[in-house]
């Protein structure tokens, strides 16, 4: 048999390793959905669900990156790399977003009466829903409902990477990793390279859309799509725990409701196995005490071991 990248050994080492982040965001998203968690954004007459396509849609892309990889279009497949980065974050700014919106004009929500039951039921009747939305709001809004080429320059502005990343860095927790866990200076590294694939900053970079079964380096191109891959989608749950920490609940509690038991006292807080071998096995790659600051700061007390 005539020899490939696809039937190398590099290439069967290389996918290994590769398809544990495939397994893990189709584990998530099917996670997400069983738990039926309800995550939505009023505009000013509908309201917007998060579903998981962006993650579905990662799959698909990780699905592209090893099929380019198998074929020698490194630089195709970096490119790719830089498509799934954004849309996985575009997910967590969306989240993020949705967290920070207030609902309620806040004057109403300081009036609320909570002294008796009949005087909340009154004062929570007369909330005024807010009309205003800044520029981060409209544009979740408009991704969702599909009106992004319509918006304004200011909003559309607002659906780029660089965005999602200033915008995030406003949560003091994703801050503190960032900074405290050295994850801003790879982070950083990670996005000057892939740009570079991305704009074709010189020959090379369009070289590597040509390697060859034989070449030298082909082990070395393999393991980089693996370094690179694992550490976006570990960023990826990361910024998740530290936005909605819920989403990695196990599931428990919904296995116990469809079998008409009563759930035992805090099962909601237990987390999936599934992520708690991938906090183990990736995360502390990262910073081996960046699991502790996930147990001990995410926002629902999730039993992270």
């Amino acid at each position: 048999m005539k020899k490939t990248i696809e039937n190398s050994d590099e290439f069967k080492k290389f996918t290994e390793e590769y398809n544990e982040n495939i397994n893990f965001l189709n584990s998530f998203s099917n996670l997400i959905f069983y738990n039926g968690r309800i995550i939505s954004i009023f505009s000013e007459n509908h309201m917007y669900s998060v579903s998981t396509i962006l993650i579905d849609n990662s799959i698909k892309t990780l699905n592209s990156i090893k099929l380019c990889c198998s074929i020698g279009s490194f630089t195709d497949a970096n490119t790719l790399l830089r498509k799934l980065r954004d849309d996985l974050i575009l997910y967590v700014y969306i989240l993020n977003v949705i967290n920070n919106r207030k609902v309620f004009v806040e004057e109403d929500i300081k009036n609320l009466k909570i002294e008796n039951q009949d005087d909340f039921l009154e004062s929570f009747s007369n909330l005024r829903f807010n009309a205003e939305f800044d520029d981060n709001e409209r544009a979740v809004i408009a991704w969702l409902g599909n009106s992004v080429l319509q918006q304004s320059g200011s909003v559309k502005n607002r659906l780029s990477f660089e965005n999602y990343m200033k915008y995030l860095k406003q949560n003091g927790n994703i801050n503190k990793i960032l900074q405290d866990y050295n994850l801003q200076v790879y982070w950083e590294t990670l996005r000057k390279r892939l740009n570079n694939y991305v704009h074709n900053n010189g020959i090379q970079f369009t070289s590597h859309n040509l390697i060859k079964e034989f070449d030298s380096q082909l082990e070395i191109h393999l393991k980089n799509i693996n370094i690179r891959t694992s550490y976006v989608v570990t960023f990826f749950l990361v910024l998740v725990i530290m936005t909605e920490s819920a989403l990695i609940s196990s599931t428990d509690m919904m296995d116990y409701l469809n079998c008409d038991e009563t759930p035992p006292e805090d099962c909601q807080y237990e987390i999936a196995p599934f992520i708690q071998k991938f906090l183990d096995e990736k995360v502390v790659k990262i910073h081996p005490e960046l699991k502790q600051f996930l147990r001990d700061n995410n926002g629902y007390g999730m039993k992270i071991k």
